[in-house]
């Protein structure tokens, strides 16, 4: 990773100072008109190199994967790093899985307008089990329910629940592939897994402990991103969001100016090396987009990752996109009714998250059933 190189040649050249602060008892108050970024683990390593080399100090290798969003990597190296990766990934996980259930229910809506689904496919059956499985009972309840027929899809769902118990490990799931496949005139009905995204949430929330280090590379910097009211209109609501985020940049420009002045050069690298502005920045903005589609603002969570995406490396994983931004983007794209562009925001984590083939499969059915309304819509 890029990064890495650059984290290695900074952490080369800054000294370990000892511990000669003194302990005078209460903290100071900070001077009159510093803000809550003046006081956040951004400013303080900025401001303190040396603070910087003592929180990364003995966990280096998770802290560079934790900075680049490679949450894998840093939960390979344990310690801090991992707890706050376990976090990551369930969130991830679990935007995910709620946007899969999506798709299974719009899919399984689009199948009924058309009245054209077979009355021998478990097509409903699948969009029952993916709205059950997510918490939406009343959805589900509109879809067939029970035991399923397929001795196969009953054992895949008896693999999930052990899974999710604990009693085995995500190791246990079968690759990625189709659970049902199903004859069509033309081709052949593709079926994924409707528990496999909201297993691995579990999962990730099982493996979740506190960290001591809670803010090191985080959103959390102190100030608050007010989102408006919900707007009526949705195209209003991602406006008016848009507009929230332009008061915050404010801020955040005028911090980095000042923060960047009165910092020694090794603090003035580290800002700049580590993106910390950026990155920053971008954490906070998908905290909150996150927030927006928990509570039904497609609209705001969509223009919230669409500013926090690093458009100079637009489809490439990073310290400023995570795949979590991609997958909220995705989401929200899905919500607002674009499932093409849906499709190509998942995109970008096809390769090195093979668990999201499933829900990249239901999309394009889907896209393609849309298509296939369109076209005859315009011939008539």
């Amino acid at each position: 990773m890029g990064g890495a190189s650059r984290w290695a040649a900074r952490l080369a050249c800054m000294h370990v100072v000892s511990a000669l602060v003194s302990c005078t008892g209460d903290s100071p108050e900070p001077p009159a008109g510093k803000t809550a970024i003046d006081r956040s683990w951004m400013a303080e390593i900025v401001k303190n190199p040396e603070a910087f080399t003592t929180r990364v100090q003995g966990s280096r290798e998770g802290w560079i994967a934790l900075h680049a969003n490679d949450w894998r990597g840093a939960v390979a190296a344990g310690g801090d790093p991992a707890a706050r990766a376990h976090a990551e990934l369930e969130r991830f996980h679990r935007v995910l899985a709620a946007l899969d259930a999506e798709a299974w229910r719009r899919l399984g809506t689009t199948w009924q307008d058309r009245s054209t689904l077979p009355a021998d496919s478990l097509l409903a059956w699948f969009v029952g089990a993916a709205l059950l499985d997510s918490g939406r009972d009343t959805e589900a309840a509109a879809w067939p329910s029970g035991a399923p027929l397929d001795p196969a899809i009953a054992a895949r769902k008896a693999l999930h629940d052990k899974i999710r118990a604990g009693t085995l490990g995500l190791a246990s799931l079968p690759a990625a592939e189709p659970l049902r496949r199903e004859s069509v005139e033309g081709g052949v009905r593709e079926l994924p897994d409707p528990w496999r995204l909201r297993t691995h949430a579990r999962v990730d929330a099982a493996a979740t402990t506190p960290p001591l280090d809670a803010t090191l590379f985080s959103g959390e910097i102190g100030v608050t991103l007010t989102l408006p009211a919900p707007a009526t209109d949705g195209v209003e609501d991602g406006e008016a969001c848009r507009v929230a985020v332009r008061a915050l940049d404010v801020d955040l420009d005028v911090w980095r100016l000042t923060a960047s002045a009165a910092a020694n050069d090794d603090g003035r690298a580290l800002l700049e090396d580590l993106q910390l502005t950026e990155g920053t920045r971008a954490r906070l903005l998908v905290d909150r987009a996150v927030a927006a589609l928990d509570t039904g603002r497609p609209h705001c969570a969509l223009a919230l990752g669409q500013l926090a995406l690093d458009h100079e490396a637009p489809r490439v994983i990073g310290p400023i996109n995570s795949p979590t931004l991609f997958a909220v983007v995705a989401s929200a794209h899905l919500h607002v009714g674009r499932p093409r562009e849906a499709l190509d925001a998942l995109d970008v984590l096809a390769a090195d998250w093979p668990e999201t083939a499933g829900v990249d499969e239901t999309l394009n059915t889907l896209v393609v059933l849309q298509g296939m309304d369109r076209r005859g819509d315009s011939r008539e």
